[in-house]
């Protein structure tokens, strides 16, 4: 190309200087246009979603999306330069499955790992799940945690990822946030794959004002949330506390720490985030209603929500505003952190002082440890939207996704169903429709404990039904789970077609559930003989409700059509002029 070029031309010698550098230059500058933290999933609704990413230049990257890895299909175009992006990607179907790639000019990232799924609509009971960790303190031990939970969910979907705060320990820097989260959880599915809604906790506002939706502090740069009431709920105004629903649950977000625009914190007093928190809760409608922050209530780990002296005295005043509210509003469950030890109490309410003040006959209205496991005294957690006698709060301390302490040596704490010291693991949820399924996970991926909820369980009393013979009815079992017939089958609907009165039985494995059918066999409408019956449709069964025949075009009941079948009694259903009969007939 520089064939014609007289280098000891003046000005020959310029214009190749200058197409060398100017070629160099935009060499480098494409080259530079690398993905180094990414992507993650904010906002996610049943319509839309944001995907969050960082290149380490400015740049104006694409999105492609597709309901297949094979078909992506739809371009999103960035038409800004810059090296954060936030695209949105609207116009989808709700609980569906999208593929997606990124595409830098210099690289394209994503293959069949790469997707996410809408949420449910809302108020849809379809099932759904969520992960969350807390006090994720840098080092091998939040590894393993994270590890632990691959190792437990396999292939299984998460579709949301909720921290309770204190998601990074190293001054709560944004190159704190690139080492010690992002490129922690970019290393597997879970900020590729789901919804990502983190709170914030002490150590979030490290050498930073301290103050809610500061926009100097990287808490606040690196995530977008629903301060608008984009996913329903009432707006908030703040990125650090805010609602959303998820299908048929209601999430509720608090900070727990900062001062807001009020000069008040949480557990001062009355204050504007506690007004906005009464206010969303009052609006609820909601089958399920879980609140998240750093903060607990209850604790004898690594702090003593029973002392109101120093740093615990934080959470002894937080008890006593939250609690009243939670009771009031029916919150069905609280995750927190802060105390590093994973502690998880039975259905509680009413217990506004200290441990001392604990009265099981009082504040736990259910004796159960809930495990649902086939241990004794395991069964579910009953709550009834009607009858609110026997409701509670379930409270969690989830502080151990990357370190633990000492727990204080007069634990656990009374009102605390399991308590697990010095053990690092995550918390990790199943609803559907009227089921909550809860379990602690260890770094190993082992289940240490678990719970199950039902709400507005409606098992069925004894129920009778009469049959005409030989037809069959559907028999359903009414609760979500494992079911175990008196037929040996062990789906949740059978379809039984007995020859004389029976009774069916069903239960669930661990023997909490129990519902019972009598069927009552109505007796043939009488005994025919050979007179040429007409039918349109013609089953011929044996007495023992055996199948022998079935004749689908219209015809006459005869000596003609009887000759092929053995002599004996037989039952004959008849269809006739969209009218049917039973019959037995003697041949």
């Amino acid at each position: 190309m520089f064939e014609n070029f007289d280098l000891k031309n003046p000005m020959h010698f310029l214009k190749l200087t200058l197409t060398i550098f100017l070629s160099a230059f935009l060499i480098l500058d494409i080259q530079a246009q690398n993905i180094t933290r990414g992507p993650y999933l904010q906002m996610m609704s049943p319509s839309s979603t944001r995907i969050r990413f960082r290149t380490d230049s400015d740049s104006k990257p694409s999105i492609i999306i597709g309901k297949s890895p094979k078909s992506l299909t739809r371009t999103i175009k960035q038409t800004s330069n810059t090296k954060e992006h936030e695209l949105l990607i609207d116009s989808l179907t709700s609980n569906t499955r999208y593929y997606y790639q990124i595409v830098t000019p210099t690289q394209t990232l994503g293959d069949s790992t790469y997707f996410f799924q809408t949420a449910p609509a809302k108020g849809a009971k379809t099932k759904f799940s969520f992960w969350s960790t807390g006090d994720m303190y840098p080092g091998q031990p939040q590894l393993d945690v994270y590890e632990g939970f691959k190792k437990f969910i396999g292939n299984k979907y998460t579709n949301m990822y909720l921290t309770v705060g204190d998601n990074v320990y190293a001054g709560a820097s944004d190159n704190d946030f690139q080492t010690n989260f992002f490129q922690v959880y970019q290393n597997g599915p879970i900020l590729k794959q789901s919804a990502l809604f983190p709170s914030a906790g002490n150590h979030d506002y490290d050498v930073s004002s301290r103050h809610q939706d500061d926009p100097s502090i990287a808490y606040f740069q690196n995530f977008t949330l629903p301060k608008k009431g984009e996913l329903n709920g009432i707006p908030s105004n703040y990125e650090a506390y805010y609602s959303f629903d998820y299908g048929n649950t209601h999430f509720i977000c608090l900070d727990s720490h900062a001062w807001g625009d009020d000069n008040m914190r949480l557990f001062d007093g009355p204050s504007e985030q506690l007004n906005w928190l009464k206010k969303d809760l009052a609006a609820n409608k909601q089958d399920w209603t879980v609140v998240f922050f750093h903060y607990p209530p209850y604790t004898k780990g690594t702090y003593d929500s029973d002392s109101n002296q120093g740093a615990n005295a934080e959470l002894y005043n937080l008890r006593n505003i939250l609690v009243p509210i939670f009771d009031q509003y029916h919150v069905d469950v609280v995750l927190t952190g802060h105390s590093h030890i994973f502690e998880r109490s039975k259905p509680l309410k009413g217990l506004i002082g200290t441990s001392a003040d604990f009265n099981p006959a009082i504040n736990w209205p259910q004796s159960s440890t809930g495990k649902y496991d086939g241990s004794e005294n395991s069964c579910p957690y009953i709550f009834d939207a009607n009858d609110f006698s026997k409701h509670g709060t379930v409270y969690i301390v989830n502080g151990v996704g990357g370190g633990y302490g000492t727990p204080r040596p007069d634990g656990p704490h009374v009102a605390m169903a399991y308590s697990k010291p010095n053990t690092n693991g995550s918390f990790f949820v199943e609803i559907e429709n009227n089921r909550f399924d809860a379990k602690f996970i260890d770094a190993s991926g082992s289940v240490l404990d678990q719970f199950t909820i039902f709400k507005n369980l409606k098992l069925k009393p004894i129920t009778d039904l009469t049959l005409d013979y030989g037809k069959s009815v559907d028999l359903t079992a009414s609760w979500i789970g494992q079911y175990n017939w008196s037929t040996n089958q062990t789906s949740v609907s059978i379809s039984v077609n007995p020859t004389t009165s029976t009774s069916y039985l069903v239960s669930d494995p661990q023997k909490c559930f129990s519902e019972k059918y009598n069927v009552t066999v109505s007796a043939p409408l009488g005994t025919a003989e050979f007179n040429e019956i007409p039918f349109d449709h013609l089953t011929i069964y044996n007495l023992q409700g055996q199948f022998i025949q079935e004749i689908s075009h219209p015809g006459k009941v005869n000596a003609e059509l009887m000759h092929n079948i053995p002599q004996g009694s037989y039952i004959l259903r008849i269809v006739y002029n969209q009218q049917e009969k039973v019959l037995k007939l003697i041949n």
